[in-house]
């Protein structure tokens, strides 16, 4: 499928592609998942979120790397190098209106972590708080 925004999508319960990112002065490729239902398309929210999506982390970058080194604090009691201890993996664009990041880390193999934007708010938790 082609998208007007999104480009080339492939299917397979969500759509997706790849794409190469910077996030936090490293680059990743990461997968990027537009979450689907059973009509098989594309919500004007989840364009636009995708649209928007790195303006709003790079204009809250700091707020974003401090909440992540709190969680981290607070949950595991581990100071992180945001570099080297976390690896984000996808970029979520779900059909409710949020959007996240999910990533993976060594600290939590199993759940991983991930940060969901919604109406502007910022929430951290594992991946399955999220999708």
């Amino acid at each position: 499928m082609i998208d007007d925004i999104f480009g080339q999508l492939e299917h397979k319960y969500n759509f997706y592609k790849h794409e190469n990112i910077n996030l936090f002065g490293k680059d990743y490729k990461v997968k990027i998942v537009v979450e689907n239902d059973e009509t098989d398309t594309i919500l004007d929210i989840q364009r636009k979120n995708y649209k928007e999506y790195i303006k709003y982390i790079n204009d809250n970058q700091k707020k974003i790397i401090h909440l992540i080194r709190q969680y981290f604090l607070d949950v595991y009691g581990q100071n992180i190098d945001i570099q080297k201890d976390i690896i984000p993996t996808t970029i979520y664009f779900s059909r409710d209106g949020s959007w996240g990041i999910l990533f993976d880390t060594k600290l939590d193999e199993e759940n991983g972590f991930a940060f969901f934007v919604q109406d502007n708010k910022l929430s951290i938790g594992t991946q399955d708080m999220f999708i």
